[in-house]
């Protein structure tokens, strides 16, 4: 994805106003069209990856997926819930990112 995405959102590498924020917020969107991601959920699942690199709770490590396709829907349908807030995520993997 985005060095908006990754850097900004998902690791706090650098700060921006919140002009800027929304400035990259539409130019990552110009630019990605329709697979254009949510920074929120973004930033959350890419954490969760971290934190839980190569485990049952990674939400993307193929070790523990039947298949390729069966992680791609898991992935899926976790990026999904955190989108529409259904999912409650651990608090150390909340803000820092564009809302």
């Amino acid at each position: 994805q985005s060095s908006f995405h990754h850097r900004y959102a998902s690791h706090r590498m650098f700060t921006m106003s919140r002009r800027a924020e929304r400035m990259f917020h539409v130019l990552t969107y110009l630019v990605q069209g329709s697979s254009y991601l949510s920074p929120r959920a973004y930033a959350i699942l890419h954490r969760e990856h971290h934190a839980y690199s190569d485990t049952a709770r990674d939400p993307h490590a193929p070790g523990f997926f039947s298949n390729v396709l069966t992680m791609m829907w898991a992935t899926s349908t976790r990026y999904a819930a955190h989108v529409t807030r259904r999912s409650s995520p651990e608090a150390r993997f909340l803000g820092g990112y564009p809302d």
